[in-house]
C-alpha cells in the first residue's frame, strides 16, 4: 500500500481531538494536539498515545513522567490549532486556557485524564507512550470536538 492510499483511508477514521500536556524536569510546559489516543486496558486503567519524534513534547515523555490527556470540547478548536502549529508553539501557554499549577491541563475540557508514563516504545517515526491513569475529571454532557476528513466535525 502506498503512503498516499493509507493517508486517504485514515481521513475517514473520526477521532476525538485531544491535547497531550506535560512538564519536563526543568519545569518547562509542553503541549501537542493528538488524535492518536486510545484506551488500552480498564484493569489497570491505562491509555496509549502516539507521538511523532519531531514533536517538541517527544523527549519530555519518558518513563515515570506525568502527563495529562485533555479531550477537547467543540468550542476549543483554538486550543487544538495552537497546539498543532509549530509556528505558534511559543504561544501555547500564553492564554487563560490552562491551569499550569502542576501538570498543565486545559480548563473546561471535555475530560482531563491525568497519567504517569509506564513505558515507551520507539516505532519508526513515532514513540508509543503507554501510561497508567491516576485520575480523571469530566464534564457531564457529551460535547467532544471531533476530527475527520481533514477538518473538525459539526
Amino acid at each position: 500500500m502506498s503512503k498516499e492510499q493509507f493517508l486517504i483511508a485514515m481521513r475517514f477514521l473520526a477521532a476525538s481531538v485531544s491535547v497531550i500536556s506535560t512538564k519536563d524536569s526543568s519545569g518547562k510546559s509542553y503541549a501537542m494536539t493528538a488524535s492518536s489516543v486510545t484506551s488500552l486496558t480498564i484493569d489497570p486503567p491505562s491509555i496509549l498515545v502516539c507521538v511523532n519524534k519531531e514533536a517538541s513534547i517527544h523527549d519530555a515523555l519518558t518513563r515515570g513522567k506525568n502527563l495529562c490527556i485533555n479531550i477537547l470540547q467543540k468550542h476549543q478548536q483554538e486550543i487544538s490549532n495552537l497546539c498543532s502549529s509549530k509556528k505558534l508553539e511559543s504561544q501555547r501557554f500564553e492564554n487563560d486556557f490552562w491551569d499550569t499549577s502542576h501538570i498543565p491541563f486545559v480548563k473546561q475540557a471535555q475530560s482531563n485524564i491525568f497519567c504517569k508514563v509506564e513505558e515507551t516504545i520507539a516505532y519508526h517515526t513515532h514513540k508509543i507512550v503507554i501510561a497508567s491513569v491516576e485520575s480523571s475529571q469530566s464534564e457531564d454532557n457529551f460535547n467532544t470536538l471531533m476530527y475527520a476528513d481533514g477538518g473538525y466535525l459539526g
